[in-house]
Formats: C-alpha cells, structure tokens, sequence
C-alpha cells in the first residue's frame, strides 16, 4: 500500500512532524536529512536590544536566564511556541520567511537597536548585512552546526524501493539539496511515483534539479499547517 510520508526534517521538528503525519492518517517515516550540533553562544556581557531566530534549532544554545526578558523575534508560529516554553518571555512570531522576520523587527523596533542574530553556520550572512544597511547594530552568532547526511536512512530506502511512499516532505533548501544528493542513482526512478510536498518556491527548486517527480506541491504558507494542508492532494 502506498501510504509512507518521508519527513525529512531533523529534530526537535522531526517528532510532532511526525505525529500529526500519522494523525492524518498516513504513515510517517523519519529520514532526517541533517544532523545538527549546539554550539555555546559567545556574547560577552554585552545585552541586545532584541534577539532574532529564523530557526527553532537556535533556541537550545539562548538558555541563559538574563536574556529571557529580552524581545525575541522569530519565523513562525512553531518556534514561537518552543521558544517561550525555553522561559523566553516577550516572543514574537513573523509569519513564515526571514524576510517577513525583517520587515516585522524594522516595523517596532527603530535603529540603531542592537540586535543579536542568533543562526546556524553558514545562515544569515544576507540577513545581517541587510539589516546593518538599514542602520540596526548586528550581531551575527552562530549557535549551531548543520551536517548533511551522506546516505538515505535505511527505512525510507527501504519504502522506496517497496513501493510503498506516496510523498516527502521538505522544509528547507538543504534537507532537499541533501536529499537529492543522498538518493542512489538505482531509486532516482522511483521518484517519479512520489509527490514532494515543499515548503517554499525556493525549495521547490532544490527538488526540481534532481529527478522527476511525481508532482511537487508548494505549501500555500511557509509553516507545519500549510504543509500538512497538502496531503489530501498529493494521490490527485
């Protein structure tokens, strides 16, 4: 029966991707595509004015308890929910891409506030120059390291060449890229029975260099609702 969903997102997203794939009546296979690795965040004693995210995966090196009253600003309702559960007080979510998490800080928060930029390596670079050209103090941290796997997980390998995957879901440029690369040349045929379901035209075209799929779906909204929303859709 074709009924498995690759999710191919890491932890701490993984599970509750996880969870609700199932809650809709699928069955979920994890096939994280990146490994990540916390790094201590290093800002002296220096305090922001504001901290900002686009990614939940930072939230786990911002414990220190004297930051936790400083406005923080993240994408999407997801992060927003983990980030206030890690004793963040004043949390604020834009609505799903780091260039809505610009527009939001620039419309309450004036320059020359100082901002810490909390992301992963090789994140950000274009975000923080941006914000430094509208006349805001950045201060760019990397507190976390991203890895892509080098293979499929076994499972979802093992789905695919079974017959029995109906979609994968994508929720980044880089656990798509790495997806791609990770695929055996034998099983790129197989893709042309999936549907990809994508969060983002911008992944969307990570997928769409590799093989043929059966269709890719792009989620009407860059968060979990509207990735989910394209299940229904994905046997039409």
């Amino acid at each position: 029966m074709r009924d498995g969903v690759i999710v191919t997102r890491p932890p701490p997203g993984l599970a509750p991707t996880m969870a609700a794939v199932a809650g809709a009546g699928w069955r979920p296979i994890a096939a994280p595509m990146l490994h990540v690795s916390q790094r201590a965040l290093s800002i002296g004693t220096v305090r922001p004015d504001a901290i900002m995210m686009t990614s939940g995966q930072a939230i786990a090196s911002l414990k220190v308890s004297r930051l936790h009253d400083v406005p923080c600003y993240v994408v999407g309702s997801a992060t927003a929910r983990r980030a206030r559960a890690a004793g963040f007080i004043n949390v604020f979510a834009a609505s799903g891409t780091a260039d809505d998490l610009t527009a939001l800080v620039r419309a309450v928060l004036p320059p020359p506030a100082r901002l810490l930029l909390a992301v992963g390596q090789g994140y950000g670079q274009e975000m923080a120059v941006a914000l430094r050209g509208y006349g805001y103090r950045v201060w760019r941290r990397c507190v976390y390291g991203v890895r892509a796997a080098p293979v499929l997980p076994s499972d979802a390998l093992a789905a695919l060449l079974a017959g029995r995957v109906a979609a994968a879901m994508f929720y980044s440029t880089r656990t798509a890229s790495a997806f791609m690369a990770a695929m055996p040349p034998a099983v790129v045929p197989l893709l042309a029975e999936v549907a990809a379901i994508a969060m983002s035209g911008g992944v969307a075209d990570a997928l769409g260099a590799g093989p043929c799929w059966r269709r890719i779906h792009i989620a009407a909204r860059a968060d979990q609702e509207a990735m989910l929303a394209c299940l229904p859709a994905i046997m039409d």
